[in-house]
C-alpha cells in the first residue's frame, strides 16, 4: 500500500481477503500508529508497516503481487517515479491499482486552474495529472494493459456531503483559527474540501480507478 495512512486498507485485506500486506509511508507517527492499531487487531505476522517514500523504497526487485494506492499518488511531484518504482516491485505479471484524482484536460481555461490550484494546494498537492499523462508514464515505466475507469458517480454522494459539511461549519473553524485552537492546515483542509466539490461540479477532474500490469517476463 504506497501511501498507507493509518493502514485501513491493509487491514481489511488481510481480515477479508486473507491476503499479506506491507503499508508505507514517510511519516513516522503514521507508521507508529499502525503498528499499535495492528497489534490490537492481532494481525502481526500478516500486515507490516515500512516508513518509505513509495519513489524509493527498500524492497527488493520483483517483491509483490501488487502495488495500490488510494489517493496518495496525488502528493508526488514527480509522478513517473512512483510508476517506476512500482515497476520494480512488482513480480512479472503483477498488477498496479491507483485510486486517484484526474484532471480533465491541461491546461485549464484560468478560472478553472485557480480554482483546481485553490483545492489541491490546500490538501498539500501541487498538481494533478490527466488520464493520457498518467498513461504515458505507466508506459514509459513498462507497463502494459493500462486502463482508467471513470467511477465520479460512486462518489459524488460523499464528495457533496464532505463539502456541504465543511461549508456549514466553516465559520466555526474560523472562530477557532483566531483562538488558536485550530492550525493553520486544519483550516486549510477544510477549505480545499469546498473548494474540491466546486471543482467537481464545473467539470474540471474526475475520480478514476487506474490499473495497469507488469508484463510475464
Amino acid at each position: 500500500d504506497a501511501g498507507c495512512g493509518k493502514g485501513g486498507s491493509c487491514y481489511w485485506l488481510a481480515k477479508h481477503r486473507a491476503v499479506r500486506a506491507t503499508g508505507i509511508a514517510p511519516v513516522a507517527s503514521q507508521i507508529n500508529d499502525c503498528r499499535e492499531q495492528l497489534a490490537k487487531l492481532e494481525l502481526e505476522g500478516q500486515v507490516d508497516f515500512v516508513q518509505a517514500a513509495y519513489r524509493r523504497t527498500p524492497f527488493q526487485d520483483g517483491q509483490f503481487d501488487v502495488v495500490w494506492a488510494c489517493e496518495s499518488l496525488c502528493h508526488a511531484q514527480e509522478k513517473k517515479e512512483f510508476y517506476q518504482e512500482a515497476f520494480r516491485v512488482l513480480k512479472p505479471g503483477g498488477r498496479l491499482i491507483i485510486a486517484e484524482y484526474i484532471r480533465q484536460k491541461r491546461p485549464l481555461e484560468a478560472a478553472g486552474e485557480r480554482l483546481l490550484a485553490n483545492w489541491l494546494n490546500r490538501w498539500a498537492i501541487e498538481d494533478i495529472d490527466t488520464e493520457a499523462e498518467h498513461r504515458r508514464k505507466a508506459g514509459e515505466a513498462g507497463f502494459e494493459n493500462f486502463l482508467c475507469d471513470n467511477v465520479t458517480l460512486h462518489t459524488r454522494t460523499s464528495l457533496r456531503n464532505l463539502h456541504r459539511n465543511a461549508s456549514n461549519w466553516l465559520w466555526f473553524s474560523k472562530i477557532l483559527r483566531f483562538l488558536q485552537l485550530r492550525s493553520r492546515i486544519q483550516h486549510a483542509n477544510m477549505v480545499g474540501s469546498i473548494h474540491q466539490f466546486e471543482a467537481l461540479e464545473q467539470g474540471l477532474w474526475h475520480y478514476g480507478i487506474l490499473t495497469a500490469s507488469k508484463p510475464q517476463g
